[in-house]
């Protein structure tokens, strides 16, 4: 398993230069005046959620046991780049809030013992851990309260926007293809998240630089997944926007793919986005000539960024503000035609030209 470790903001590189690599990117909120500020961005916060029906599984098929979601680096322009340390090991209760995930009283240590640090960013910290009942793997996920939106659920009140957001898509019935939040612990000033740890496993990008670009056989694979987990996440009305190689788990015995981190996450809604949270590598164009977005086009364009990016090893554009429909995208000669036709269809520079996720679904290179 990968280390999950800061991410950092980097200079889009071109195919077409040489000695291009893969670097982490940062997942940033921007409000429509172009400034950075923390993670969720607002629209439709009031809105109520509806009531999952029934509790998660706690198994899923093909899966020894499960993997953490990583956590988004907020950039800001005056701090950029520095790891915010974290205390860890408090000795404060952690009690769960009503939740039809969870018994009411216990502590996060009474039900999970924590083990090493798997990943820190600017919200909080990962760590594998251990449920005690029957010594699962989880992961601790510990996130500041900072500035956190709260959204209302029906049955269960005013949840951190991430928790509400992964209570939805967990939501009976599940997808095999989206991380499992199993249950959260609440606290003054932080709250804490036990998630899937599959094994063996590993985040894309970590697994794209271990063993390079990904043939076209397996790329296809992860792609019909992912399609399945967001048309997921759009019937239960939430918008992920931050989907990229770091967001999906990858079993490195079965390829399986889970999509993880709702943090930059919001309610679906079919009128423009207003702010931008998520990795400005994989904003749409029309974000930064018009700061607004819908979530459909949006969705597909980070699609094809990622589909690219596994693909050529690569960026797409040096960015996303300078393409045009005169832009050109450079392909390794080994590529299919129809594996081309496809990833010129989701970065099309106009937002309506693009197919949606049932097009791609039916694109001729993934049957």
């Amino acid at each position: 398993m990968a280390h999950l470790g800061e991410r950092r903001v980097f200079d889009v590189c071109n195919i077409a230069g040489s000695g291009c690599s893969r670097s982490r990117s940062a997942a940033v909120s921007q409000t429509d005046d172009q400034e950075l500020e923390r993670r969720g961005s607002g629209d439709g916060a009031q809105e109520p959620l509806p009531n999952p029906n029934q509790p998660l599984s706690q198994e899923l098929p093909g899966y020894i046991a499960p993997l953490p979601s990583e956590l988004a680096v907020s950039v800001s322009t005056d701090q950029p780049h520095r790891k915010r340390k974290w205390q860890s090991g408090s000795q404060e209760d952690e009690h769960p809030s009503p939740s039809y995930r969870r018994a009411a009283k216990r502590s996060r240590r009474e039900a999970y013992v924590k083990g090493p640090l798997l990943g820190r960013g600017g919200f909080g910290s990962v760590y594998a851990g251990t449920r005690r009942s029957d010594g699962l793997p989880v992961a601790i996920k510990y996130v500041s309260k900072r500035g956190t939106q709260r959204l209302r659920v029906e049955g269960q009140g005013r949840l951190p926007l991430e928790v509400a957001l992964m209570t939805l898509v967990n939501s009976a019935p599940a997808c095999p293809n989206v991380l499992k939040l199993l249950e959260w612990f609440d606290r003054p000033r932080r709250y804490t998240m036990i998630l899937e740890r599959p094994l063996p496993c590993q985040d894309l990008e970590s697994f794209c630089e271990e063993n390079g670009r990904l043939e076209e056989s397996l790329a296809k694979k992860v792609l019909l997944q992912l399609i399945t987990a967001l048309k997921h996440c759009e019937s239960r009305g939430v918008l992920h926007r931050d989907v990229k190689p770091e967001n999906l788990l990858i079993s490195t015995d079965s390829h399986d793919i889970k999509l993880l981190d709702f943090g930059c996450g919001d309610l679906l809604k079919d009128s423009a986005y207003k702010h931008f949270a998520g990795t400005l590598q994989y904003a749409p164009p029309e974000w930064f000539r018009h700061h607004r977005y819908h979530a459909g086009p949006a969705t597909v364009w980070s699609v094809g960024v990622t589909l690219y990016n596994i693909l050529c090893s690569c960026f797409p554009f040096r960015g996303a503000l300078r393409v045009t429909s005169k832009s050109r995208l450079l392909f390794p000669r080994e590529l299919s035609t129809e594996c081309r036709q496809l990833i010129r269809w989701c970065l099309s520079a106009a937002a309506s030209d693009r197919p949606s996720l049932d097009d791609i679904e039916r694109h001729p290179w993934l049957h």
